[in-house]
């Protein structure tokens, strides 16, 4: 793993059963889909530079039950906040419930992950089976927990990181919010989220649903 990386420790790892699985990640009823589908895009409140309308409504449609139809609300975005982890952190404080991370970059691809709550400094990873990771272009997929274990997310003043697994993380980025790396993980069972592992960031937002 290149140098840039720094050594992370990973905890022992904790399997769930798949009705554990369930539980944690119940899904929204057909009809909920089909509602959504029909009615449409949510109220946007600020202007992505990374999601376009479109793509917007596509990863609504995936969005956890309890959020699912809720307006979005830009909470941080590179070109007005800067780049640094450490004011993403100092952005959510006192703010509550799922958090959606979107990247593009530099050579145009889009992509992310959606947080089960606000992000935030622990050495110890957090989150439910509520979060997933997504690619929206060139490709779109979305990646929802497998249930292999529960490395949801971990953000130190070094790294942000969402699913990890055999020293290979989902995705990974660093406290400059410059580099970043994207890998097939057990935790969402993602092939990589762009072509190719490593990129840097050219726009980094995260929003958040009310």
């Amino acid at each position: 793993m290149s140098s840039w990386i720094p050594n992370i420790h990973i905890p022992g790892i904790l399997k769930r059963s798949h009705s554990d699985a369930v539980m944690l990640t119940s899904r929204p009823s057909i009809q909920q889909k089909a509602s959504l589908d029909l009615d449409c895009i949510p109220e946007v409140e600020g202007e992505s530079e990374v999601l376009l309308l479109d793509e917007i409504k596509y990863l609504s449609g995936s969005l956890p039950p309890r959020i699912l139809g809720a307006d979005w609300r830009l909470v941080y975005s590179t070109s007005s906040k800067g780049f640094s982890l450490g004011n993403v952190y100092r952005s959510f404080q006192g703010k509550t419930g799922p958090t959606l991370v979107s990247i593009q970059d530099t050579a145009g691809a889009a992509f992310g992950a959606l947080i089960s709550e606000p992000i935030k400094m622990d050495e110890h990873f957090y989150g439910t089976g509520e979060s997933f990771l997504f690619s929206v272009r060139p490709n779109r997929k979305i990646y929802k927990w497998t249930g292999e274990n529960q490395l949801f997310v971990q953000g130190t003043s070094q790294s942000l990181i969402i699913g990890a697994g055999e020293g290979h993380f989902g995705l990974f980025i660093d406290s400059n919010l410059y580099k970043g790396r994207t890998q097939a993980c057990a935790t969402y069972g993602n092939e990589p989220l762009r072509t190719g592992e490593d990129f840097l960031i050219k726009t980094f937002e995260c929003w958040t649903f009310r």
